[in-house]
């Protein structure tokens, strides 16, 4: 379980990193260059910096104190995305409106070629880096494509070198109407960073400290905690979200004749099962109580299999 939680961080973190200097070489080639749309293209790699980031706070705090209980608006990362979403806007809003002026007054020089080499070794590795990234989560466990790892960088660097390969060859062939290319990527581009600082602060909004498990997968929770030896009933099977794994809290009822050592023992073997079996699960912590044959549980154990459990 540390160990996936490890490998997983320590991926966040290469990926973090490699977008930081993604961004830092875009922003300065394209001010040098005078390219708006390297600029733009440098704040949708912002963008996907800040997603990291905020995925990597999450996945550090799940390991460092997974059992702490956390609200929306205290949780770092949460402030964290809230400022950074915030950032991303006003950039995004900025670079479009700039980009849009150039248009409109005109362009009178290409970019050059040194916007367009560096796009292109971006987008090289940007898609590295989502490669190494899915096979650190795969490893660790982790299901879906979060934290910042789609592939909309790539696609807003596509658009910057058609942009900037456009206003080059007008260049290039004394074109000089095909300068507008550039600034009218940095356009479109725009509209990709004001999306997702739109996305994370809708996220941010939308965040409860509650996961909704899909029926499908609480009803493989359920049974895999009934299977277990001495489990009578199971109460609940809630999951918190912590980063990129789930945290669940299980209330299991057991032989009320039992010791208190033979119960613990038995949630002992529950944690042991769910975090070995559900990759996904970091931790489970789970309470034991005295089973009441008055109280009707839901469960898949037949009323005579309980009788026998308590005898």
């Amino acid at each position: 379980m540390e160990q996936r939680s490890v490998t997983a961080e320590r991926g966040s973190l290469v990926s973090l990193w490699g977008l930081l200097g993604l961004c830092i070489v875009k922003g300065s080639v394209g001010w040098l260059t005078g390219s708006k749309a390297l600029m733009a293209d440098a704040c949708q790699s912002a963008a996907d910096c800040a997603g990291t980031f905020t995925s990597y706070l999450g996945i550090r705090k799940a390991r460092v104190n997974p059992n702490a209980a956390s609200t929306v608006r205290h949780q770092p990362e949460t402030i964290a995305a809230i400022v950074l979403s915030a950032m991303l806007l006003v950039a995004g809003i900025e670079i479009g409106i700039s980009s849009a002026r150039s248009v409109a007054n005109g362009v009178d020089e290409a970019p050059g070629i040194g916007a367009v080499v560096i796009i292109v070794a971006g987008i090289g590795v940007r898609e590295g880096l989502i490669r190494y990234r899915r096979s650190r989560d795969s490893r660790s466990g982790i299901r879906g494509d979060r934290g910042g790892d789609n592939r909309s960088d790539i696609f807003a660097s596509l658009t910057a070198l058609v942009g900037t390969s456009g206003a080059f060859v007008g260049e290039l062939y004394d074109m000089p109407y095909l300068y507008v290319l550039d600034p009218a990527a940095g356009i479109v581009i725009s509209v990709f960073v004001v999306r997702m600082g739109y996305r994370m602060t809708a996220s941010v909004l939308r965040t409860s400290d509650r996961y909704a498990l899909d029926e499908a997968d609480a009803q493989s929770l359920l049974e895999a905690v009934q299977r277990i030896d001495g489990v009578v009933a199971v109460d609940e099977v809630k999951a918190r979200e912590h980063g990129h794994y789930v945290i669940l809290d299980v209330v299991i009822r057991v032989n009320p004749r039992i010791s208190v050592f033979e119960g613990q023992d038995i949630a002992h073997r529950v944690r042991r099962q769910l975090t070995k079996r559900f990759l996904h699960v970091m931790d489970a912590n789970v309470k034991v109580q005295p089973y009441d044959p008055g109280y009707p549980y839901k469960s898949n154990h037949h009323e005579e299999e309980i009788t026998s459990l308590l005898q």
